[in-house]
């Protein structure tokens, strides 16, 4: 079944979810789940820290007699160590990054998810049906990001709109030793994959270490950090180069609007974090009635206000109410196309060279 034909009846009862009240519309799912959700109490969800607004999760407490119990980790790898062991066993709901759901489907370590029971006809279509999960069968987009770059045009000397001006913005006298790289090794070597038109889920191994070898002797000119993602020091000008996602660069730039903000061509990383039901979740009607008052459109509206990333719902930035400071960059700025983006997908063939040339760069800068 494909996104398009969700139950009409479903789509015609929620379509009009946003202008009810959580309880009222919990009502008229009856509960999303044949009635029997508010069977439980609480609702075990494994995600990233304060990834949900408070007004929403207390909404639905008081509509649904369901608290959700929200346990966090601080990486993709720390989920997967999770959901691979007996501790993972009790959580309802996760909220995976893109690239991994694969990863999780083919090891079986996440659940169908069962279309009739939720109306994705709000959404964004760009979002849906992506490479690393057709027809989304496996995950429901949450909010996305983008791999962008933070700079200070006086520093790199003018503007950067491709993933070479970053290169060579890096080697600038005065650039030197106040660049930032990402945590992740993907999105390193991606730069420069991107920068010679490679695809950074390419399965040769000797391409990726092309692109590897050339940032490793990129980064033993331009000795970048890999710090958190902490703006401060792009603020005060101790960083003025950084690859960063928008929500940061939004941070940044509302305290110092010298600094700008690109999406460097010919491609980019979009990020999609994606709820995704573990295999055995044990409260799966709390489950799908939670989803269901979380792709409200007042609900999505209130995440997106919270979070400073954008949710998924469609016509999203119309919808926003007016006022909001640099709303261009929450979507990532003016112009960005996202289906000219790429997402990465885990490969575990892949992946562990994509971790050592990071073991290695990280050695070198």
């Amino acid at each position: 079944m494909t996104l398009h034909d969700l139950r009409l009846s479903r789509r015609n009862l929620l379509g009009a979810a946003g202008a009810l009240s959580a309880t009222a519309f919990l009502a008229a799912c009856g509960g999303a789940g044949g009635g029997s959700a508010a069977a439980a109490s609480q609702l075990d969800i494994y995600s990233w820290a304060d990834y949900f607004a408070q007004d929403n999760l207390t909404a639905f407490t008081t509509a649904s007699g369901i608290t959700p119990k929200i346990t966090t980790y601080d990486s993709n790898d720390t989920l997967s160590a999770k959901l691979n062991s007996a501790a993972g066993t009790g959580f309802d709901l996760v909220v995976p990054t893109s690239g991994w759901i694969t990863e999780y489907a083919s090891r079986d370590l996440v659940q169908k998810i069962d279309h009739s029971r939720l109306n994705l006809s709000t959404l964004d279509p760009s979002l849906l049906d992506r490479a690393y999960d057709p027809h989304n069968q496996y995950s429901v987009p949450k909010d996305w990001g983008l791999q962008g770059v933070i700079y200070d045009p006086r520093a790199v000397g003018g503007d950067i709109t491709t993933w070479q001006n970053f290169l060579d913005a890096g080697e600038r006298p005065g650039v030197q030793g106040k660049i930032r790289l990402s945590g992740s090794g993907w999105e390193n070597v991606g730069v420069a994959l991107w920068a010679d038109g490679k695809d950074w889920n390419t399965t040769d191994q000797s391409v990726i270490r092309a692109g590897g070898d050339r940032m490793k002797d990129w980064v033993t000119r331009t000795k970048p950090q890999f710090t958190s993602s902490n703006v401060d020091p792009i603020v005060n000008g101790s960083i003025v180069l950084a690859i960063h996602d928008q929500a940061g660069a939004r941070r940044a730039i509302e305290q110092n609007p010298a600094l700008r903000w690109s999406v460097p061509g010919p491609t980019s990383q979009l990020w999609v974090d994606s709820y995704a039901i573990p295999k055995d979740a044990p409260h799966l009607d709390a489950v799908y009635s939670f989803l269901n008052y979380e792709l409200t459109e007042k609900a999505q509206i209130t995440d997106t206000r919270f979070l400073g990333y954008p949710t998924a719902l469609a016509g999203l930035r119309g919808k926003l109410p007016p006022g909001i400071d640099n709303v261009d960059l929450i979507f990532g700025g003016a112009g960005v196309d996202l289906s000219k983006l790429t997402t990465f997908v885990v490969n575990p063939d892949t992946i562990p060279v994509y971790q050592e040339i990071q073991t290695e760069l990280h050695a070198l800068s």
